[in-house]
């Protein structure tokens, strides 16, 4: 019986904390980016790696405070021939940030549907 009792509660506790990993919230993080004026974002980006902006969208990033939202731009700028890229938010008039880069871009083509024809006689 005590063994019985033991094997209940241990199960218990591990189907607990297997339940609880699933259950985590998602976070804000933080990591260096490097800002500065739009003027010298465009000379690093262009000037230094070759880079020319190729996608431009809206976005949306956490105020500092991590509860309130601002409306940003992003840019993906990529140099086509050493494969380099950069992503740039504009967050105000005067602060753009390199928020990610590196090298190795391609494009990935969407799957392709594929057609059934049916050859009637």
């Amino acid at each position: 019986m005590k063994k019985l009792l033991s094997t209940i509660v241990l199960s218990l506790v591990l189907t607990t904390s297997a339940y609880a990993e699933h259950e985590k919230n998602t976070y804000n993080s933080q990591k260096p980016v490097s800002c500065t004026t739009p003027d010298k974002m465009l000379k690093i980006v262009k000037d230094t790696f070759g880079e020319v902006p190729y996608f431009r969208g809206k976005g949306v990033a956490a105020a500092t405070d991590g509860q309130q939202f601002i409306e940003t731009s992003i840019v993906i700028a990529i140099n086509m021939e050493t494969k380099t890229f950069s992503i740039v938010e504009f967050i105000a008039p005067n602060l753009v940030c390199i928020i990610g880069g590196g090298n190795e871009f391609e494009f990935l083509a969407p799957e392709a549907e594929k057609t059934n024809i049916v050859l009637e006689n």
